[in-house]
């Protein structure tokens, strides 16, 4: 058996749904061109010992490229599911580690980098062995930092001492729990605290994600007592074939809710295994209704069964294999009692297959666009009864995504909804199950698809559901242009000729739609070069030149050119992009013609290396920021809002578009932001009149930034200016002051890649 204490380099065979793209100065590009991508890996020698090891990656592209990753292990008996070991990295600069313990030790070894489709690109794997001794120093380390400040340092260091004597450092222990409590372990081991409103810990730097059960409040009788509403929650759960482990922490969950006003619906679904029926016959309890269907009517039919049966105000709908949090219906009841909606969404996060919580989803507010691009509201799902009566309950044909299909449905209805942003929800990953990946079930994608076809019809809109080649297993909606909307292509630009001439030659040259008129908005241009192009572009009827010789005011040029513009549709474009996607008029125009929508947003690229300049503006606490700035534009990003259509609290006045009578609604670009933050700005006002702002990654150009005026921040006057716009910008709209509701309190405040708080 093999030793090995310092790192060695690691041999990765491509083995499956693998395929090279390129490979130079020591990194390779694969395409995972299907759910199930794995290498083989090698080493010196023949097998490994049992023991704690460390493995080590260059990733330059960040740990964004694996999703799941997974470790299987091969001791002997082949590689299956018992001894496969979810990875956890934590990131060093363009490095990434984890560790992780062989209990049997191991003859080979296999890396699943991802569960999705998409690429990854990946250096140097080194794999080494940790002795006592240094997980001993790595201890020692953390102890030091810990404890310095206390005094408490000599207590530390016995304490680290005399687990090194009985070999009882956590990392020694067999049940390969070094460093993520287990779900029962963290409930009963770790104080009840509430560390952020999301009640949640990251702990080895970052990477790794602990849920904290929220304690209990001293005056929770009293709160309850003080609510003005008392809603009944009917919880239905559809059963088949439960696990009765599983099916004893469910219960345990909504048992121990600290809400007592609920009704507990179980539906089994003509389970053919006797033992998962044997927990629910000595269930006794009266507020648990258990319904025994005569025949298996799938997920929605059972769902449906126990919605007749339920007498809540509000039905809660929970799966067979997972849990609530103790607080869940609390906070329902809070919401209820603060907002009266119809329908409730909060954060969930998931129990892997070690019973581990991880993989978090720290979600939006209300986002239309986005609940037509993914299924984000997911769990908890929290919906009047009398809606959900008058909608029919769920559809049997969407099986697999009939939740999906019921929210569509819901909120054509309303749009009471409220999302909660906290962790009320805990999914399970099982095997096989969508909650571990997508691609699990093949009728899941298939339903996914159909449903917002439906919803395209019933909504009585024109487009196509298509999926997206860099992530198998998504759909992006691609709206049809209704009729030949006029766009009128505003571009301000001052003695930028060479600049120009490439934007409109793009525009011209690779736009495939016809129905537009450009419109330049020159500021005093004094060049000899650009006052012979604009009459080229005069003579040649290409575009038309409106001349302001005004001082610098990006917002007064872009409210000129609308002015005089004739199109029922604006595009505010910079004089230095240049298209990418042909058909990036025709997909921005299909979600501009939505009702709801106000500003839409393309995908800007740096032209050098076509990774992300602009990909949406979030509002952090530093001030709005470009999302994804800097990362390669097909990495999905978090839960794929690189590369989906997702709802965003602003977009870039780089590529801007919005229908005019929306624009003049809202009051135009304010002419007191003359330079900056006037587009976030005007986002700001489309969404207080009730639009949503979307970004269109599908719809893509280069931005060679900058190139007209310079940076803001190239020198300290430039910069001080930027300050004051942002100043204003909040004083303006004090409600967005360190505040957007499209981001999510319990990610970092200053995040520009949607990462976990710290």
């Amino acid at each position: 058996m093999l030793n090995f204490f310092f790192p060695r380099k690691i041999r990765l065979q491509a083995t499956n749904e693998l395929r090279l793209l390129e490979s130079k100065k020591g990194v390779s590009l694969f395409q995972m061109t299907g759910g199930d991508p794995y290498f083989i890996m090698g080493w010196p020698g023949k097998a490994l010992s049992d023991g704690l090891y460390e493995m080590i990656i260059d990733l330059p592209n960040g740990a964004d490229q694996l999703i799941q990753p997974t470790l299987y292990v091969d001791s002997g008996k082949g590689y299956n599911e018992d001894e496969a070991i979810l990875l956890n990295f934590q990131m060093e600069g363009e490095r990434v580690t984890t560790q992780f313990t062989l209990k049997n030790g191991a003859k080979a070894l296999r890396f699943d980098p991802s569960c999705q489709s998409g690429t990854v690109a990946i250096g140097d794997m080194y794999l080494r062995r940790m002795s006592t001794t240094s997980i001993f120093l790595g201890h020692l380390a953390r102890e030091w930092n810990e404890t310095r400040k206390t005094g408490e340092i000599r207590k530390g260091l016995k304490r680290l001492s005399s687990a090194l004597k009985k070999r009882e450092l956590p990392f020694d222990r067999p049940d390969n729990t070094p460093s993520v409590p287990s779900a029962g372990a963290l409930a009963e081991g770790l104080p009840k605290v509430a560390l952020n409103e999301g009640r949640y810990q990251i702990t080895k730097g970052g990477s790794d994600y602990v849920y904290i059960p929220p304690r209990r409040p001293d005056d929770l009788e009293a709160r309850l007592h003080n609510l003005t509403k008392k809603p009944i929650f009917s919880i239905i759960v559809p059963s088949y074939n439960t696990p009765e482990a599983l099916m004893q922490k469910l219960l345990d969950s909504v048992m121990d809710q600290w809400y007592p006003h609920w009704e507990l619906i179980i539906v089994d679904d003509a389970s053919p295994d006797p033992q998962s029926k044997s927990l629910l016959n000595r269930l006794t309890d009266p507020r648990l209704k258990i319904e025994w269907s005569a025949k298996n009517q799938g997920i929605a039919g059972a769902t449906n069964t126990g919605i007749e049966l339920a007498s809540g105000d509000y039905v809660v709908l929970l799966d067979h294999d997972d849990e609530l949090t103790l607080d869940c219906l609390f906070e329902l009841a809070l919401c209820v009692n603060d907002n009266d909606p119809d329908y409730i969404y909060s954060d969930e996060d998931k129990i892997d297959l070690e019973g581990r919580f991880s993989m978090p989803h720290f979600k939006p507010d209300w986002s239309p666009d986005t609940m037509m691009s993914t299924m984000y509201v997911c769990h908890v799902s929290c919906i009047r009864r009398n809606l959900l009566i008058e909608l029919g309950g769920l559809r049997s044909e969407y099986d697999g995504c009939q939740d999906w299909d019921l929210i569509l449905r819901l909120t054509e209805k309303t749009q009471k909804i409220c999302h909660i942003p906290k962790v009320l929800y805990h999914w399970r990953i099982i095997p096989g199950s969508v909650a571990g990946a997508l691609t699990e079930k093949p009728y899941v994608l298939d339903a996914s698809r159909r449903v917002r076809e439906d919803a395209l019809r019933r909504r009585g809109l024109s487009g196509t559901v298509e999926p997206l080649k860099e992530l198998p297993g998504y759909f992006s909606v691609n709206y049809h242009v209704v009729g030949r909307p006029l766009v009128s292509i505003i571009i301000p630009t001052r003695d930028n000729a060479a600049v120009l001439k490439r934007c409109l030659s793009s525009l011209i040259e690779n736009s495939t739609y016809q129905f537009k008129e450009i419109i330049i908005v020159d500021n005093g241009s004094i060049k000899e070069e650009t006052i012979q192009y604009f009459e080229l572009l005069r003579s040649e009827n290409l575009a038309k030149i409106v001349r302001s010789d005004i001082p610098f005011n990006f917002s007064s040029l872009c409210n000129i050119g609308a002015r005089d513009a004739n199109g029922d549709i604006l595009l505010f474009l910079n004089d230095d992009t240049e298209v990418i996607t042909h058909d990036f008029l025709e997909r921005m125009i299909g979600y501009a013609q939505l009702p709801h929508a106000g500003a839409i947003g393309a995908k800007l690229l740096y032209p050098e290396t076509g990774h992300v300049q602009h990909a949406g503006v979030i509002n952090l606490s530093s001030g709005p920021t470009h999302a994804f700035w800097g990362i390669a534009a097909n990495l999905p990003g978090y839960f794929v809002r690189n590369l989906l259509e997702y709802n965003w609290l602003a977009v870039t006045g780089a590529c801007l578009m919005v229908k005019k009578e929306k624009f003049e609604l809202v009051g135009a670009f304010d002419e007191t932001l003359p330079i900056a933050y006037n587009d976030v700005d005007l986002c700001f006002r489309l969404y207080d009149a009730g639009f949503f702002n979307v970004m269109c990654q599908r719809a893509c150009l280069y931005h060679h930034e900058s190139v007209s005026r310079g940076l803001d921040r190239a020198d300290s006057e430039k910069l001080q200016r930027l300050m004051r716009d942002k100043a204003s910008l909040y004083i303006k709209h004090p409600r967005y002051f360190q505040a957007d509701p499209f981001y999510n309190i319990n990610l970092d405040p200053n995040s520009l890649h949607f990462e976990y708080a710290k």
